[in-house]
C-alpha cells in the first residue's frame, strides 16, 4: 500500500467519524528447544518452564498453574424458570480453516439462524468451538435487516465467507469496533450465564453472523482440521419480562510498539510492516488502525512507539456497567479501566495486574457502576514486546513493528463493557 494509499484511506476515515458520532497460544511441546532458562509460558491451566538440561535448554512437562480469583462479589444463581427456553444451531457445513495471502489468521464468517418463534431475551450464551485449540476468538454479530439480503447471498455455499475486521457486511468501512456485538468468545470463556435481572434481546426470526478467527501459528504444519462449531442460548420470552437489556460497549485503544532495542528487521520500519498487515489481511485492518488513533486524539501517520496504550473515551449517553473484560494479544501484561480518572469521582471497572491471554473471563462489578452523558471512561494497556522472542509461537516469525491488528501475530488494547442503558 503507498503512502498516498495511506493518506487517502486516512482521509476516508476521518469522514466516517464525523458522520458517525477474544492467540489461542500452542503450549511448548516438553523437550522441544526454547532460548532463556527460567522463561515461564502459562496455557490452559499449565504452566511451562524453560530449563537446562546438559548443554541443551528445554521446554519441562508443565505443571498445573492455580490462578486466584478476582475478588468480586459472587453473582446471584438465577432462578429455575419454566419459561426458559432452549436454542442450538451450528454451523451449515464443516469449514477447513485456510490463511489467504499467505498469513496465518483466517477470520470466517457464518450466518446461522436459530429459528427464534418468539420475541426473546438472552439468559445465557455459550459459543461451542470444536477446534478450541485452534479458535483465537470468536464474535456474535448482529445483522441488521438492510444487511441481511447480503449475508444471505455470501453464506449460499454453507461454509461462510472471508471477513478480516467486522461481520464483512455493509460496505468497506464495516469493522471489527463499529460491527453491533450480541456476544463474544475467547479463551477461559465457557457458558457465559447473565446476572439474574439482565439479558440480551433477540427479536423472533432474527439471525446473527457469526466470526471465528482460526490461528493457524497454533499448528505445527500451517494446517488445521475442519470445524463445524456451534453455539447454545437459553431465552426466557421478551413479552411480560422486566429484565433488563445488556449492550456491549468497547474502549479500544491504539497499539504502537517498536522492536525492542537490538532487534532489527525489514519489518521494524512502521511503514513497512503496515504494508504488510494489509497485504495479509486486507485494507479494512489499516483503516480501523488509523480509525482508533484519529478517535483516541493521534496522528495516525505520525504515531509515536510506546509500551502503553492509552484511551479516553467521552460518553454520549448515560448507562450503567454491570461487567468488564481485558482483550489483548500475547504481549500484553495489563489492563486498567477507570471511569472519571484524575477526579474526586474516579472508579476502577477493572484492574488486570497479570494479564494471560487464556483466562479471559469477564469480571463482574459488586454493584453496578453509574455512568453519566459527559463522563469520561479511560483505558490504558501496557506490553512487553520482547516476549515475541521468547515465546515459541513466534519462533519463525520475523521481528516487526507491532500495531493494532487483526492478526495473531499483531497487538490489541480492547475493553469489553456490558451496560444496561439508563433513561
Amino acid at each position: 500500500m503507498s503512502s498516498r494509499k495511506i493518506g487517502a484511506l486516512f482521509v476516508s476515515v476521518i469522514l466516517l467519524l464525523f458522520t458517525t458520532s477474544v492467540i489461542a497460544a500452542t503450549p511448548p511441546k516438553p523437550g522441544s528447544s526454547c532460548t532463556k532458562v527460567g522463561t515461564t509460558q502459562s496455557y490452559q491451566g499449565m504452566k511451562y518452564t524453560c530449563i537446562k538440561n546438559g548443554k541443551k535448554l528445554l521446554w519441562d512437562k508443565g505443571v498445573v498453574e492455580k490462578k486466584a480469583s478476582p475478588a468480586v462479589t459472587p453473582l446471584p444463581i438465577p432462578s429455575k424458570d419454566s419459561t426458559l427456553r432452549t436454542y442450538s444451531v451450528q454451523m451449515e457445513k464443516a469449514y477447513l480453516p485456510q490463511a489467504p495471502s499467505n498469513g496465518w489468521d483466517d477470520y470466517r464468517c457464518f450466518l446461522l439462524d436459530p429459528k427464534m418463534d418468539q420475541d426473546s431475551i438472552i439468559r445465557s450464551i455459550q459459543f461451542i468451538p470444536e477446534r478450541k485449540e485452534y479458535v483465537h476468538h470468536a464474535i456474535i454479530f448482529r445483522v441488521t435487516a438492510i444487511d441481511l439480503p447480503e449475508a444471505v447471498d455470501k453464506s449460499k455455499s454453507g461454509t461462510g465467507w472471508s471477513c478480516f475486521g467486522g461481520s464483512g457486511l455493509g460496505g468497506m468501512f464495516n469493522t471489527f469496533v463499529s460491527s453491533p456485538w450480541i456476544s463474544s468468545w475467547a479463551p477461559g470463556r465457557g457458558k457465559d450465564v447473565l446476572p439474574e435481572g439482565y439479558g440480551i434481546p433477540f427479536k423472533k426470526g432474527e439471525q446473527f453472523v457469526l466470526q471465528v478467527h482460526y490461528n493457524l501459528l497454533a499448528s505445527k504444519d500451517g494446517k488445521i482440521p475442519a470445524d463445524q462449531s456451534q453455539i447454545i442460548m437459553e431465552t426466557v420470552p421478551a413479552e411480560g419480562s422486566s429484565i433488563q437489556p445488556l449492550d456491549i460497549d468497547l474502549l479500544p485503544a491504539p497499539v504502537e510498539l517498536a522492536c525492542p532495542s537490538g532487534i532489527t528487521g525489514p519489518l521494524c520500519d512502521r511503514a513497512t510492516a503496515l504494508r504488510e498487515l494489509a497485504a495479509r489481511t486486507n485494507n479494512s485492518s489499516v483503516i480501523e488502525l488509523f480509525g482508533i488513533g484519529a478517535v483516541c486524539g493521534q496522528n495516525p501517520l505520525q504515531a509515536k512507539p510506546s509500551l502503553v496504550s492509552t484511551c479516553d473515551k467521552i460518553i454520549n449517553k448515560p448507562y450503567n456497567v454491570i461487567a468488564a473484560a481485558a482483550h489483548m494479544h500475547l504481549l500484553g501484561k495489563t489492563m486498567k479501566i477507570t471511569l472519571n480518572p484524575g477526579t474526586s469521582r474516579e472508579q476502577t471497572l477493572l484492574n488486570v495486574t497479570d494479564y494471560d491471554f487464556d483466562n479471559q473471563v469477564p469480571v463482574y462489578l459488586p454493584k453496578p457502576a453509574k455512568v453519566s452523558s459527559g463522563d469520561v471512561i479511560r483505558v490504558e494497556c501496557t506490553y512487553d514486546p520482547t516476549l515475541r522472542q521468547k515465546l515459541p509461537i513466534f519462533k519463525n516469525q520475523p521481528p516487526r513493528y507491532i500495531s493494532w491488528g487483526e492478526g495473531s501475530s499483531d497487538e490489541m488494547c480492547l475493553g469489553v463493557l456490558s451496560v444496561t442503558k439508563t433513561p
